[in-house]
């Protein structure tokens, strides 16, 4: 009876997290539009610091400003043409002043390509430190992630796409067919998203 009572309750738990794991990935997709803010705690070494990104288009093509707190103290924009959101296999993420037009790379997004060969493969090549990068295999495993979404504290689903050898590479997805945003970058430095919040 009480091998019963284990497994009802296992099963109970699994599909409410599952519940809780699609409406919460319902609210974010929703809240994803321009003017929503984006929070991320940056470390690099033992120095943090706060970058906001607020959303300034999504689509065919994607922008967003951003300001990184002291010590850092910069802003800037980055905008992703139609070619960098479609078809990309880098990452960009060198947050200096100033405008930055991205045609190869792409920052705190994934592109569709890279994501449909997550979805068919469960593992991409991509160029963890930018276009002139060597490729890295990054397999995938399925995980979660957890963040203030207008106050209120929501998981949704994601991927960890991890790889590399000297350096070890982690890159967090929210698993969005709609928004494959970077929740966490773990790359010599890190970035964890905290918060989303719309205006």
């Amino acid at each position: 009876m009480s091998r019963i009572l284990l497994f009802i309750s296992f099963i109970s738990l699994f599909f409410s997290a599952a519940a809780q794991d699609v409406a919460g990935l319902d609210d974010f997709e929703k809240s994803m539009k321009p003017g929503t803010v984006l929070t991320y705690e940056v470390k690099i070494g033992k120095i943090p610091y706060i970058l906001t990104a607020t959303i300034k288009a999504l689509g065919n093509e994607i922008s967003f400003s951003w300001d990184a707190s002291e010590p850092a103290n910069k802003s800037g924009i980055f905008q992703m043409n139609a070619e960098a959101v479609a078809n990309a296999d880098a990452l960009f993420h060198v947050f200096e002043s100033g405008t930055k037009t991205l045609s190869n790379e792409t920052s705190l997004w994934l592109s569709k390509k890279i994501q449909s060969e997550i979805t068919a493969n469960t593992s991409a090549l991509l160029k963890i430190q930018g276009a002139e990068d060597t490729a890295t295999l990054m397999s995938n495993t399925i995980s979660e992630t957890g963040f203030l979404l207008n106050g209120d504290f929501v998981t949704v689903p994601g991927w960890e796409l991890e790889g590399g050898s000297d350096i070890k590479y982690l890159v967090g997805v929210i698993e969005s067919n709609k928004f494959p945003l970077i929740y966490r970058l773990d790359i010599g430095w890190t970035m964890i998203l905290t918060e989303v919040k719309t205006p």
